[in-house]
C-alpha cells in the first residue's frame, strides 16, 4: 500500500509507479475510492485474491492514510487487516512532527511501514541536512527513509534499502505471492 500523510500532497501514485519500476515483481496496480463503500472493498478484495500467485496487489490510496473510510476505520486500519505493509510520503519540511504523527497512527492501528519517502519542496534544506534528518526519523520513529522524491518529480531510492527490503521476504505492499 502506498499512501500519502499530508492531504493534497498526491505524490503516492507517482511513488508507487516508481517502485514498480526498483522493485521488479509482477504488481497490480489498485486505486480506490477515497471514500469506498463496503460494496467497493469488497471487490476490491475479490481483485486482490483472483491475483493471488499471479500478480502483488499494489493498492494506491487516495488522500491520507489516516483519512476515514469507515465508522472508526483508517486507511492504516484496514492496511493492517488485509496484511499489506505501507510504503508512505512525508514533506521534507515537515518531517519529524508529520512522521511521528503517523507513526502513532501506524502503531495504534498495528500496521507495518517499509519507509518514508520524503518529498521535497521548492524550499528544500541543503543537500547536507537530508542524511541527519534520514538517521533522525530512523532513530526517533523506527522507520527507515527507503527514498525521497524531488521538487521536480524525480524519484531517488536509497539502494542499500531497497536490496534490504527485497531481502526480507515478508516485505510487501500487497498480500504475498503463493
Amino acid at each position: 500500500m502506498v499512501a500519502d500523510t499530508w492531504p493534497g500532497s498526491r505524490a503516492a501514485p507517482g511513488v508507487a509507479e516508481a517502485w514498480q519500476q526498483a522493485v521488479q515483481a509482477p504488481w497490480g496496480l489498485l486505486e480506490v475510492d477515497p471514500r469506498p463503500s463496503e460494496a467497493q472493498l469488497r471487490t476490491l478484495w475479490q481483485q486482490i485474491a483472483a491475483w493471488k500467485g499471479e500478480k502483488a496487489p499494489l493498492l494506491v490510496v487516495p488522500g491520507s492514510l489516516a483519512d476515514p473510510i469507515g465508522p472508526g476505520q483508517t486507511w492504516a486500519d484496514l492496511a493492517h487487516a488485509w496484511g499489506f505493509d505501507v510504503l508512505l510520503t512525508l514533506p521534507q519540511e515537515a518531517a519529524l512532527s508529520q512522521g511521528a504523527a503517523f507513526a502513532a497512527l501506524l502503531h495504534q492501528a498495528k500496521a507495518h511501514c517499509l519507509g518514508w519517502v520524503l518529498l521535497e519542496s521548492e524550499s528544500a534544506s541543503s543537500p547536507e541536512e537530508e542524511p541527519a534528518l534520514i538517521w533522525q526519523l530512523q532513530a526517533h520513529l523506527g522507520i527507515p527513509v527507503v527514498g525521497r522524491k524531488t521538487a521536480a518529480g524525480q524519484i531517488f531510492w536509497r539502494a542499500e534499502m531497497l536490496d534490504l527490503l527485497s531481502a526480507r521476504p515478508s516485505s510487501r505492499l500487497g498480500a504475498p505471492l503463493a
